[in-house]
């Protein structure tokens, strides 16, 4: 809920059973309302020591058209904005550097910072910092996000896609949806379709096609 508690991770862990019963790949990434130790208590890992930055819940997900980084930056519980820190920006540029050979595709809960908006600073603290390792990375496609509760897609300068996703419960702005993108991998690209919880909400079944940028 708004500070992790352990009874929030059980009541999760009893609603995903289900899945992990029928032996589905389930992966999850922390947001700011997270505690990341009541987490790793609830669903344990089989070797904490093999994580990838070991006091952050990171990882890559392979698949075949494309690798999947899965970033944690929970940087405090119930504390707007977020951090990922130096030692995962490293791991993240060298772990881009040993998977060039598929696009990849970035995850992490926090909104980049976008000073030209002149929006309030609550998204990720170390934006410039990540944008330095993902800008030159042409295999980075696109930074996939939630936090900010407002599905969208929008478009960087650097020639990333930046995908906002839907809160899959509270809406911040009244009429905006809520719900979960079903994402599907094409040979040049990514096809996001938006279902809402609500299949009457005009937003329901909107697509978006991403088309990868060069490199």
């Amino acid at each position: 809920f708004t500070t992790g508690q352990p009874g929030d991770y059980a009541n999760l862990t009893a609603l995903l059973d289900p899945i992990r019963q029928a032996q589905l790949a389930i992966h999850l990434t922390l947001g700011n309302h997270d505690e990341r130790s009541h987490f790793w208590d609830a669903l344990p890992e089989k070797d904490a020591a093999k994580r990838a930055v070991t006091d952050r819940h990171a990882g890559i997900l392979r698949s075949d058209r494309a690798n999947w980084f899965l970033l944690d930056s929970l940087e405090k519980t119930n504390s707007t904005p977020g951090l990922l820190g130096e030692t995962q920006l490293d791991w993240l540029a060298k772990s881009l550097d040993a998977n060039a050979d598929k696009p990849a595709i970035i995850f992490s809960h926090h909104n980049l910072e976008r000073p030209e908006t002149g929006e309030a600073k609550s998204g990720l603290k170390d934006t410039e910092k990540l944008l330095a390792v993902l800008e030159p990375r042409k295999q980075v496609k696109a930074y996939i996000y939630g936090h900010t509760h407002d599905w969208g897609v929008q478009w960087h300068p650097s020639g990333l896609y930046l995908v906002n996703l839907p809160p899959v419960a509270y809406v911040f702005k009244e009429g905006k949806p809520n719900g979960w993108v079903w994402a599907t991998l094409q040979p040049e690209g990514l096809r996001l379709e938006l279902r809402c919880l609500d299949p009457k909400h005009p937003f329901h079944g909107q697509v978006a096609d991403l088309k990868w940028r060069a490199g």
